[in-house]
């Protein structure tokens, strides 16, 4: 499984007891698996990286220890490197490489980034950045949480299919020179939504993130507009309800549909099978029968009783027509000798019935 390491408190500077020329930074780290249930088990060498304009500077290392559940880590900065405007990078790589979304180069542990500040007096919004390297160099940054909100931060299996998406955009990409909608349910952070938007050819992309959590809504909205000057896509960030998809509505229905990590409470999978049925047959009859969606779905099963997706799924009339498995990366586990977790992937689609 991938892990993250996630700043439980907002860094702060301090000049108490430093040197003149000098400012300490103080933050506390934990390294976690993605819903926070487990630390990190091993032993890690960790980063500080300062990058500015007019360059980066490397400090460490800070040593994170097996057992560990927290790291309070103090550090010392000469104010020089503080003098423009900077960002800070919490990384167990020492070359400070920016975290790659290439199907199998994924890394085991994903570094936490700030926001952008000036000076020792900067106060730090409670948040952390996941910035990620896409096709063509271009980079995404995905903005969490720092809250215990599980809803609100990057989970494996948004990680898993956003990787995929962009080894096989083949299967996803249309050729036709149409603007096209795609739709991401349960989107949180919005990672999966915005690696396509960051795929669409043309700028021929219009791009819905919808969720019932209304401050994931304003994170996924914050990630979109940061997002919107690098990709040119069209985007909203809206409510859908499962229990009453009837109430959404958009003068666009989308001819792509995909879920993250959506199946993990069965309870809400009877609610999320209408929801996909619904959407369906919405832009089948708004394109007049042109459109005929696709819906993908990864997953990291947890509990056997997930498997009523698929049996519901089934049962609706939808068929898969392509699936894989997305091994996540962990290094701990590599050298354990120990199997690693896996994400699925599915395709679905609901076959057009001769005469409908």
């Amino acid at each position: 499984m991938v892990h993250y390491i996630r700043l439980l408190k907002p860094p702060v500077f301090d000049k108490e007891n430093c040197p003149p020329d000098q400012v300490r930074l103080s933050v506390v780290i934990a390294i976690t698996t993605d819903l926070g249930d487990a630390f990190y088990p091993g032993e890690l060498s960790l980063f500080l990286g300062i990058f500015t304009h007019a360059g980066t500077l490397r400090l460490g290392p800070a040593t994170w220890k097996a057992g560990t559940r927290c790291l309070k880590w103090h550090i010392n900065i000469k104010l020089q490197h503080l003098a423009s405007r900077a960002r800070l990078l919490f990384t167990c790589s020492d070359s400070l490489e920016t975290d790659s979304l290439e199907l199998g180069n994924v890394p085991s542990v994903l570094g936490a980034w700030t926001d952008e500040f000036t000076g020792p007096k900067a106060v730090f919004d409670d948040i952390v950045l996941r910035r990620f390297v896409l096709q063509k160099g271009r980079e995404l940054d995905i903005c969490e949480d720092n809250g215990e909100s599980i809803g609100r931060h990057i989970w494996d299996a948004a990680i898993a299919l956003a990787a995929w998406l962009l080894k096989y955009k083949a299967k996803v990409q249309q050729a036709d020179g149409k603007q096209h909608c795609i739709l991401e349910l349960g989107s949180g952070c919005g990672l999966v939504g915005l690696v396509l938007a960051s795929m669409s050819q043309n700028q021929n992309c219009r791009l819905i993130l919808t969720d019932l959590d209304n401050e994931s809504l304003k994170l996924a909205k914050y990630n979109a507009r940061g997002s919107r000057e690098a990709f040119n896509s069209v985007w909203q960030c809206c409510t859908l309800d499962w229990t009453e998809p009837q109430k959404f509505s958009t003068d666009q229905y989308p001819v792509l549909i995909v879920a993250s990590d959506c199946i993990y409470n069965v309870d809400n999978i009877p609610d999320l099978v209408r929801t996909f049925s619904y959407l369906v047959r919405q832009s089948r009859e708004s394109s007049k029968g042109a459109v005929n969606p696709k819906i993908i779905v990864s997953t990291k099963r947890r509990h056997p009783s997930e498997e009523m997706f698929f049996k519901l799924m089934t049962k609706a009339g939808f068929e898969q027509s392509d699936q894989d498995k997305v091994p996540l990366s962990d290094q701990w586990r590599e050298k354990a000798g120990q199997d690693l977790d896996v994400v699925s992937i599915h395709v679905f689609v609901l076959p057009v019935k001769v005469g409908s």
